[in-house]
């Protein structure tokens, strides 16, 4: 499920149209976030324009200025959205796994943040490639994001070596380090075979992570 979930991407109808203006300005937004997503990941952050956005967004150039500053506020928003959404999808993942199973938890931690971004490949290239370039704001949110992540591995971290599963501790930028590799296996996964592709990326991630923690390939099971 993503942005476009229960959006309808006609054209609102002039004058009463049975909606509180609360329930139209969501709709509109909503539609521009998928606008400016889908904008940009067919024709490159820098050559996006609001034009390109209210065109796919079915909406004025009024009602857009109503809403947003201009391009870079509504991705940043849309970006936002973005990662909102992934996280929520992650959450879901994870709760039928026992928390004493940290090996698992990376696992499907992994393998879910990978088929999200595969069944929504537009938010694949606005989190992992168009984000580098669009401004101070998004870089802000991306740094974020990426600190997000790799607390979730922190977490399953602290679990592993709690029950002795991992010989030392490592050090705190490991775990960003850890997050760097996933984004940039990511981002050439983009860049080559596509989104698609994203899923067979999970193992070789996996094993990324339980060398970074320091656990011999012969103990992972």
């Amino acid at each position: 499920m993503g942005l476009e979930a229960g959006v309808d991407r006609g054209r609102l109808p002039r004058g009463t149209h049975g909606m509180a203006p609360e329930a139209v300005a969501h709709s509109q937004r909503m539609r521009m976030y998928l606008g400016v997503l889908e904008a940009v990941a067919e024709r490159g952050y820098a050559a996006t324009t609001v034009g390109d956005i209210v065109a796919r967004a079915t909406v004025s150039r009024r009602t857009f200025y109503e809403l947003f500053r201009g391009r870079d506020d509504c991705f940043a928003e849309a970006f936002e959205a973005a990662v909102g959404l992934v996280l929520s999808e992650l959450d879901t993942s994870v709760q039928a796994t026992p928390r004493a199973e940290w090996r698992a938890l990376i696992r499907t931690t992994l393998q879910t943040y990978l088929q999200v971004l595969a069944d929504n490949g537009i938010y694949a290239r606005a989190l992992h490639i168009e984000c580098l370039v669009a401004g101070p704001i998004v870089a802000e949110q991306r740094r974020q994001m990426k600190t997000l992540l790799a607390n979730r591995m922190r977490a399953a971290f602290r679990i592993g070596r709690a029950a002795g599963d991992i010989p030392v501790d490592i050090p705190a930028d490991i775990f960003d380090a850890l997050i760097g590799a996933v984004d940039d296996r990511i981002r050439d996964c983009l860049e080559g075979p596509g989104p698609q592709a994203l899923p067979t990326l999970s193992g070789h991630l996996y094993q990324i992570t339980m060398a970074l923690f320091g656990v011999p390939e012969w103990q992972d099971d």
